[in-house]
């Protein structure tokens, strides 16, 4: 019975499409700290203002909470739940 359930979960599972605009990101990180899933990282890329961006690492830990959205100071980022065949 427990594996049926894990597999239903599983399956019904929606993913999520996680972006960082490099136009708007100035580096604060906040995104990677407070996100529950890690989604996010630190990263080397220089974004278009002059700072270090966040970079999405593990989008498919997303569960949909939009923590990120509510914490990011730039609204640099973007989720988009992906519909079948995305």
């Amino acid at each position: 019975m427990a594996t049926t359930r894990a597999r239903s979960v599983l399956k019904n599972k929606k993913l999520y499409k996680v972006k960082v605009d490099e136009k708007l990101c100035k580096g604060c990180y906040f995104c990677v700290k407070f996100c529950p899933m890690g989604v996010f990282v630190r990263s080397d890329i220089m974004g278009d203002l002059g700072y270090n961006i966040a970079q999405v690492k593990f989008p498919e830990k997303c569960t949909g909470c939009k923590a990120c959205l509510l914490y990011c100071p730039d609204l640099a980022v973007a989720i988009e739940e992906q519909k079948d065949g995305d």
